[in-house]
């Protein structure tokens, strides 16, 4: 049955709607893969930038703020952490991804990297045994910076845009949403459930946490995250949609929890037009509550996003996640969005990289890759573009 609002819900509404109105997006660059052993994903800010995100946001009516990357080896040195890093990885490889760009692009960054010998992507050592975060004190200090931008965003009534990095980003990203907007629904879009606990995880890298910590299931505080308030998010307040590759114990721990789980199955038996509405349902029953999105690209098949780190066969079609970013934007209430995992140097060889310009392409926009113009794509989706061109 349907229930009118109230005169509060109401004035709760128009306070988020209020994002979707002024149409003023800000950029966190959060160029942060300490979450995880491969490189290249803090390049993606960049990548995205080269491609023409904040052009096509233009055209969309958004007014575009955009400081740059977030300075994270600033917040090390300032904190003492410079010694447990090598604090010029991250700017070695912007300057490699610089070079790239003024190299002409001909052929995809990995391609050109691989030629170049300066991608790799393998990590360094083994991970300590649980319970443990390999970099956890270097990792919550990183994630910190990122909330704070993203509170700043969000308290000048801006729609927070971050661009990772790992998936660790949302701890910083969606922590800082919720303590501005305490009604928050969450729509996590991910092949993995990132629910791993530090006792339970058997690598011990936090991209594969953020969503147990921000509910709270970590037994402890870890080091560094002091600032974090543990269980801020409410297990209610998050649906998961396109799950396809869990660990048992999170399945266990999610199993045992009020969050709302929508895996690929779900989306096979009932479409992907009724999913969304469940989770929608699920995380926002009265429909005026606001929305953050956290999308890993990770989610859509590898068919369309090769360029991720932990690709899973069997994911979101192109218009199936094209379609979530959509009615995320039809809602009128979506105040955040994170995109994350998009790796350029994982992209595949220019042979297979797809890159043939299709007739819908916006032909200002610089094709980059595969994963990062799709990447472009779907920001815009969540921020309004439709087929029929009448933006939300």
């Amino acid at each position: 049955r349907l229930t009118r609002p109230t005169t509060r819900e109401a004035r709760m509404t128009d306070t988020h709607s209020a994002v979707a109105r002024g149409r003023v997006v800000e950029i966190v660059g959060a160029s942060f893969c300490e979450g995880q052993n491969l490189a290249g994903a803090d390049a993606a800010p960049a990548a995205l930038r080269a491609a023409g995100l904040a052009a096509s946001l233009g055209k969309l009516g958004w007014t575009v703020h955009d400081s740059g990357d977030l300075d994270f080896a600033a917040r090390y040195r300032e904190r003492g952490l410079g010694a447990c890093l090598p604090l010029d990885n991250h700017h070695d490889t912007m300057a490699k991804y610089h070079a790239w760009e003024e190299s002409g692009m001909a052929v995809n960054y990995a391609t050109w990297a691989h030629s170049h010998d300066t991608v790799h992507a393998e990590g360094e050592g083994e991970a300590p045994s649980a319970p443990h975060i390999v970099n956890g004190p270097l990792i919550g200090c990183g994630l910190e910076l990122i909330h704070e931008a993203v509170a700043s965003a969000a308290a000048q009534g801006r729609f927070a845009l971050t661009l990772g990095g790992d998936h660790s980003v949302a701890a910083g990203s969606i922590s800082a949403m919720v303590e501005r907007y305490p009604k928050l629904g969450v729509i996590w879009i991910d092949a993995h459930a990132d629910a791993n606990t530090p006792t339970t995880s058997t690598s011990a890298h936090y991209h594969g946490m953020p969503a147990a910590h921000l509910m709270g299931w970590f037994d402890e505080q870890p080091v560094g995250f002091e600032w974090l308030k543990a269980g801020l998010l409410q297990e209610s307040s998050l649906a998961y949609i396109g799950l396809r590759d869990v660990d048992p114990a999170e399945a266990a721990l999610l199993r045992a929890s009020k969050a709302h789980v929508y895996t690929m199955r779900d989306v096979d038996k009932h479409g992907i037009g009724r999913v969304v509405e469940m989770a929608l349902e699920a995380v926002d029953p009265h429909s005026n509550g606001p929305l953050h999105l956290s999308l890993d690209v990770d989610a859509v098949d590898p068919h369309f996003a090769p360029g991720t780190g932990t690709m899973v066969r069997g994911g979101l079609t192109y218009r199936e996640i094209h379609y979530i970013c959509e009615e995320l934007a039809s809602t009128g209430r979506l105040v955040g969005m994170d995109l994350v995992e998009v790796n350029p140097a994982l992209e595949p060889g220019q042979a297979t990289a797809g890159g043939r310009a299709m007739h819908n392409d916006d032909p200002e926009a610089p094709f980059v890759s595969p994963t990062v113009n799709l990447g472009v794509e779907l920001i815009l989706s969540a921020l309004g573009k439709t087929i029929m061109n009448d933006h939300h």
